[in-house]
C-alpha cells in the first residue's frame, strides 16, 4: 500500500462518498475507486459497501482506520514541526559571549529576536575570548562572540563588526571636559588596566609606547566590567571597550574619545565541520544588527565617528 491510497481511504471515511473524496484529493471518482480497490486488494479484505447513496465502511475499514488517524496525527506532527523549523521558532541554540557583551548588550537584543519566537531556546555562557574559542572547538556551544581570531581546528571566523576603544574617568576628573583624550593625556595618571595577557590591553598599551605616555599603573583586573567600576570609585582612568562602560550612569562614569584610534574586531565564531543551523544564522544577523546600531548610537553620545 501506498500513501495515495491510504489518503483516498481517509478522505472516504471522513465524507462517507466516493466523489466527495476525489474533490477533496483533485482526482476523478473512478480513480479515487481504483486507489481503493488496490488497498483491499493489499489488505486482503473489504474496506466499503457501496450504496447507490453513498458507502458504508466494513467493521475491518472501521479498525483499518483507528490506525490510520494516529498516523496522519503523526504526519500533522511533523508538518507542524516543520513549519516551526522553517520560522525559526523550534529548538535550542547555545551560545557563548565575552562578559561585557553577555551581560551589558545581548540581554535586550536576544529579547527582542526571542518575543517572535516562542517555541525557540537560547542557552547563553559568558567566557573570555580565549575560553570561547575552545567551547566552539569541543563542540559546546553551537556559535560565540568574541573579540579576537585564531588559527584554531574546528573553529572558523566570521567578522561581525568593530568598536572603537573609549577612555573611562571618574565624574570631576580634571580630564573630563576634554572633548578627546589623548594617551600623553594619561601620563602619570592612576591608571587601571587590564591583566597584561589580554589582547585588547596589549593595543592599548601599543598605542602608550608609540605615544610615549607613561600612565601610572595602580590596579589591573580580569574583565573591562571591573575597570569601569575601579573608575567609578575613584581608583583611577581606564582604556576600555565602549560596551564596558553600558550601565554606567554620568554619574558613575565619564566617558570620552581615545586617541590614538585603538579598534576592537568582534567575531562570530562557528563551529567549521558543519553548517549553522537556519536559527543559528538568523541570531548572528539580529545580533549583528543591533549591535552595530548600539555602538553607532554610543560613538554619537561621545562625539566619536561610528567605526
Amino acid at each position: 500500500m501506498n500513501i495515495r491510497q491510504i489518503e483516498a481511504f481517509k478522505a472516504i471515511m471522513e465524507l462517507g462518498s466516493f466523489t466527495r473524496a476525489g474533490e477533496r484529493l483533485g482526482l476523478s471518482q473512478p480513480a479515487v475507486s481504483k486507489l481503493v480497490l488496490l488497498l483491499e486488494r493489499k489488505c486482503g479484505f473489504g474496506l466499503f459497501h457501496r450504496q447507490r447513496n453513498g458507502v458504508i465502511p466494513t467493521a475491518e475499514a472501521q479498525m483499518l482506520y483507528a490506525e490510520v488517524e494516529r498516523v496522519f496525527l503523526g504526519v500533522d506532527s511533523i508538518q507542524a514541526r516543520a513549519r516551526a523549523i522553517q520560522r525559526l521558532d523550534y529548538g535550542e541554540i547555545r551560545l557563548v559571549a565575552f562578559p561585557s557583551l553577555a551581560t551589558r548588550i545581548l540581554p535586550p537584543i536576544l529579547a527582542e529576536f526571542l518575543e517572535a519566537r516562542p517555541g525557540l531556546r537560547i542557552e547563553m555562557s559568558s567566557r573570555n575570548s580565549w575560553l570561547l574559542v575552545e567551547r566552539i572547538a569541543t563542540q559546546a556551544v553551537d556559535v560565540g562572540f568574541g573579540m579576537f581570531a585564531a588559527d584554531r581546528p574546528g573553529v572558523r571566523f566570521e567578522k561581525l563588526c568593530t568598536m572603537r576603544a573609549v577612555c573611562a574617568l571618574p565624574p570631576g576628573h580634571r580630564l573630563a571636559g576634554l572633548d578627546v583624550v589623548h594617551a600623553t593625556d594619561l601620563t602619570g595618571e592612576r591608571f587601571v588596566g587590564m591583566v597584561e595577557e589580554d589582547r585588547a590591553q596589549l593595543q592599548v598599551d601599543k598605542a602608550f609606547a608609540e605615544t610615549g605616555a607613561r600612565p601610572n599603573v595602580v590596579l589591573t583586573a580580569q574583565l573591562t566590567e571591573a575597570c569601569c567600576s575601579f573608575v567609578a570609585a575613584g581608583v583611577g582612568v581606564s582604556v576600555v571597550d565602549p560596551l564596558s562602560t553600558e550601565g554606567f550612569s554620568s554619574g558613575q562614569l565619564v566617558v570620552r574619545p581615545f586617541r590614538p584610534a585603538v579598534d576592537y574586531d568582534i567575531w562570530v565564531a562557528l563551529p567549521s565541520f558543519r553548517d549553522a543551523a537556519l536559527g543559528t544564522r538568523a541570531l548572528v544577523e539580529h545580533v549583528r544588527i543591533g549591535l552595530t546600531r548600539k555602538l553607532a548610537a554610543m560613538a554619537t553620545a561621545i562625539g566619536e565617528p561610528a567605526t
